[in-house]
């Protein structure tokens, strides 16, 4: 209640009230990890048996060598700091923030970090039709009066357009009929039209705006109106009731009851039509006429309301529902339409081109969501009203759910009934959501995506994503970036576990073989915590290479690790291992162990710089990306490479890092070893460059 005085009689309280079932269903909720957190579960459970399976190993064969008490804690630390990548949380976090950046730069607002990622790999995209698909300014199209047809002229708000009729030029104030029409749609009106430094607005509802810009075009303003016929009263628009009604005095002794609501509704309660100047009975024959041309203006998108009169006996300020029921004279229809946004048609089509899904929820009659689709070129499917979602369980929606591209005359809630059903399916579902009855379905969704300008608080707290700016292509935009920036993710992981498997190769064969140590535990942490940091961070900054909405949604159970990667970093890892222990053996027969561990440790490190050059991409030449088109990247590599000379040369550093000064020859022989990792990838890349996609986007999806 906004104003008056009445006796209230409380019904419900607490959980028993429609806020309360609301806020029930909210708890019932019971948040789900994302598939980011599941993936990365699976890599950190991964990660701890191998740790804790080298360690074991490792051990063992200290013990069966007869290695000291003391030999064997060292080789512990140095297996456990091998593998352990420390720093993959500093990784992670960092890509995730700046992802967040990314993504609030194109008006998607994360609420959660980790849910930076989950719109990569969405399947299904719920959204609302109204400002989110289209631009939320409704417009009167064209008008249907005395079994004509009238096309209204103008975008959006601005009050200037034209009235045609089979292309001849009509001017409302020579046209009874329609004058009438626009001033019952003015009159019957509780919004407002103002004209500010950015352009005209509605103040109120926008289809009631629609109306008054109709009339502005007219040259008829409601303000002037109100003044000669000022209301006396009213019956306000609800929705069981389904019209609107104001009572104005007509100067003659008599008042004047202007009514618009559906077109069912005011037509049952009609008796008479306008003809020109002459009322006459309505007929069944010209009911008939009505409704199909309410067809007509449905089918081609638009809303369509029915204006109405009836003239009554002067009598008190009140007005009820029996004093204009069966008694209305027709006067026509309007069709409205809230036009697409240009923007929304494409990214509808781009969502296609990622094999993402669009099923479109709206609270319209089914035709006319039905043609909107058409508009936005959302694929040919089913359509299912809130009538059919009520008579379906969840096992009957299920079996259906696959072929429906449009819900219409849709309530709030049935909106969670739609995500559970889509999830059973295995789909990764984003819901759009506005007000508090979407609250419990954006809870559901793997994403909820409330909107920013229109939400309300209760949706927005229960969202992981707030479009600024309520725009559908915003939605792509952050999908775009969610795929950008899993890919940096698995480059980053990739060029953090293809270094650490290389240091437990490393470190298994020259224990196994007898050997001194090739790296120690402060060596291998210097690299897993600088080097590996260091280049990781840039890699989850690598800019987007190629159209990735031309690849397919990635399926959840493609983690960032996956069979190809998996390969791929065994290939890597002893490549590396290889060259490491090459340098060591050789460095070791012609020169003294402190020498042989520093070249041996520089040359690993130089292996890390060349391999996050590689891991930049798994399929495309360094020199097609651009050598300094990450130039993050190659500035991490310039630090890296001085603070590595740092570690060899200045003098109180060598006796922490257990190492020695090398002479230019040394650093020769080092690139010289090191190189050939980056050499036989970028061959392989141009011989072969889908040879580790196997998984890449999860079973049964290829590239």
């Amino acid at each position: 209640m906004t104003s008056g005085k009445a006796t209230a009689v409380a019904v419900a309280t607490g959980m028993s009230t429609e806020v309360g079932k609301i806020s029930k269903a909210l708890q019932e909720i019971e948040p789900e990890k994302t598939p980011l957190q599941e993936n990365m579960a699976r890599l950190s459970r991964f990660i701890g048996f191998v740790v804790i399976g080298a360690c074991a190993a490792l051990l063992l064969i200290g013990v069966l060598r007869d290695f000291g008490v003391v030999d064997i804690f060292v080789l512990a630390v140095a297996t456990a700091v091998a593998v352990t990548p420390e720093g993959l949380p500093v990784v992670l976090t960092m890509v995730l923030a700046l992802g967040m950046r990314n993504m609030a730069r194109r008006n998607a607002l994360i609420r959660r970090l980790v849910a930076v990622e989950t719109l990569g790999s969405a399947t299904v995209i719920c959204t609302d039709k109204t400002g989110t698909l289209t631009k939320n300014e409704m417009t009167l199209r064209r008008i249907y009066l005395e079994g004509r047809f009238i096309e209204v002229t103008g975008e959006g708000y601005y009050p200037r357009g034209e009235f045609y009729n089979h292309g001849q030029l009509l001017v409302p104030s020579n046209d009874t009929s329609l004058n009438l029409l626009l001033r019952i749609g003015a009159l019957c009106n509780d919004s407002d039209l103002r004209e500010s430094d950015s352009g005209y607005q509605i103040l109120g509802d926008p289809t009631e705006g629609a109306l008054l810009v109709a009339a502005a075009k007219a040259g008829i303003s409601r303000k002037t109106l109100e003044q000669q016929s000022p209301r006396l009263g009213e019956i306000p628009f609800e929705s069981e009731r389904k019209y609107m009604a104001t009572l104005h005095p007509d100067g003659q002794a008599r008042q004047t009851a202007y009514v618009k609501g559906s077109v069912e509704q005011v037509l049952a309660m009609s008796r008479y039509v306008l003809n020109g100047d002459r009322v006459l009975p309505l007929t069944e024959e010209g009911r008939q006429a009505v409704h199909q041309a309410n067809m007509t203006l449905t089918a081609e998108a638009m809303r369509v309301l029915a204006l109405a009169y009836a003239e009554l006996p002067q009598q008190s300020d009140e007005l009820s529902d029996s004093d204009i029921r069966g008694k209305l004279v027709f006067v026509g229809l309007v069709g409205l339409m809230d036009p697409p946004r240009p923007e929304a048609i494409k990214a509808v089509a781009d969502c296609r081109q990622a094999g993402i899904k669009v099923i479109m929820i709206t609270g319209d009659h089914k035709l006319t969501a039905e043609a909107i689709a058409r508009q936005l070129g959302l694929p040919p499917g089913e359509t299912l009203s809130g009538t059919d979602l009520e008579q379906m369980d969840e096992d009957e929606l299920a079996k259906k759910v696959e072929h429906v591209s449009v819900f219409a005359r849709v309530d709030p809630l049935h909106k969670l009934k739609i995500v559970k059903v889509l999830k059973r399916r295995g789909q990764v579902v984003a819901m759009t959501g506005d007000g508090v009855n979407d609250a419990p379905a954006l809870k559901a969704a793997d994403i909820g995506i409330a909107m920013g300008r229109r939400g309300t608080d209760v949706a927005k707290e229960a969202s992981s994503m707030i479009l600024a700016d309520d725009n559908f292509a915003s939605i792509m935009a952050a999908v775009e970036e969610g795929r950008v920036l899993y890919s940096n993710l698995r480059r980053a992981v990739f060029n953090i576990l293809s270094g650490n498997s290389a240091e437990l190769f490393i470190l298994t064969i020259a224990i196994a073989s007898g050997w001194p140590l090739p790296l120690v535990a402060v060596q291998l942490l210097w690299i897993n915590m600088v080097t590996e940091t260091l280049c990781g961070i840039p890699l989850g900054l690598e800019p987007k290479h190629e159209d990735v909405l031309h690849q397919p949604p990635r399926h959840p159970s493609a983690g960032i690790l996956y069979k190809g990667n998996l390969l791929r970093m065994a290939f890597v890892a002893a490549f590396i291992c290889a060259g490491t222990l090459l340098i060591f053996r050789w460095q070791l027969h012609t020169s003294g162990e402190e020498e042989a561990r520093t070249m041996a440790f520089t040359a690993f490190v130089a292996f890390r710089w060349f391999n996050a050059l590689n891991a930049r991409s798994d399929r495309q030449s360094l020199f097609s990306l651009g050598i300094f088109s990450n130039r993050y990247l190659a500035g991490a590599i310039v630090v890296s490479v001085l603070l590595q000379i740092g570690v060899i040369y200045i003098p109180f550093m060598h006796t922490g890092f257990h190492t020695v000064s090398l002479s230019l020859a040394d650093w020769g022989w080092v690139l010289i070893f090191s190189f050939p990792l980056f050499a036989a990838e970028e061959i392989r890349k141009r011989l072969a460059p889908t040879l580790f996609h196997a998984g890449k986007f999860g079973p049964d999806k290829t590239r």
